[in-house]
């Protein structure tokens, strides 16, 4: 989790993986900016590793459900 005052980190991507990214915003429906694709991948990819770990018995259910408290709603009805 984040600490309220933590600044935030930066990552380095390749030409490659920049031009992914945007075939994957042309492919939306709706606009979307390289932050917002971003944060909901990292989202998704944060489900299903918590299911894997869940599955897994490696947290308890008490666990899973904490962590579900960093997921954004609109996400969450694809759990």
């Amino acid at each position: 989790m984040t600490r309220k005052n933590e600044p935030p980190v930066f990552i380095n991507l390749t030409p490659l993986q920049v031009k992914k990214i945007e075939v994957m915003r042309e492919s939306l429906d709706a606009p979307v900016t390289r932050k917002e694709l971003m944060d909901d991948l990292i989202d998704g990819g944060y489900m299903g590793a918590l299911k894997t770990l869940y599955d897994d018995g490696r947290i308890t259910k008490r666990g899973y459900q904490d962590c579900l408290k960093l997921v954004p709603d609109y996400l969450k009805g694809d759990i």
